[in-house]
């Protein structure tokens, strides 16, 4: 059985380098998506290199975080996930790098 990741706890988000942006998946996917913009669910995987399972294992912590924005339809017949930064996501990324610049003399 594989561990699900947990959700982030009450108030570390308010803490310089929250967990739920600076586990080493999500902020890989957090910043492929902010160069990327609005992408596809396929796409994303095979950008950031994760099965189907943990890259929706870490979206939906994402999403739960209002960190991203997951869009569910279809392309024709076929389904089709688009996945996107919220405007907060967008937001508390920036304070992420502005506080990971004061932590880290020199980035």
């Amino acid at each position: 059985m594989c561990p699900r990741t947990p959700a982030p706890r009450d108030g570390d988000d308010d803490a310089p380098l929250p967990s739920l942006i600076h586990g080493k998946a999500r902020l890989l996917i957090l910043s492929h998506l902010l160069r990327a913009g609005q992408t596809p669910f396929t796409e994303l995987r095979a950008a950031v290199g994760m099965t189907d399972g943990t890259l929706s294992i870490h979206l939906s912590v994402l999403e739960r975080g209002g960190m991203v924005l997951i869009e569910k339809g279809y392309a024709g017949k076929r389904p089709r996930t688009v996945i996107s930064v919220t405007a907060d996501g967008r937001r508390r990324f920036a304070q992420y790098v502005a506080d990971l610049k004061r932590i880290v003399p020199g980035l």
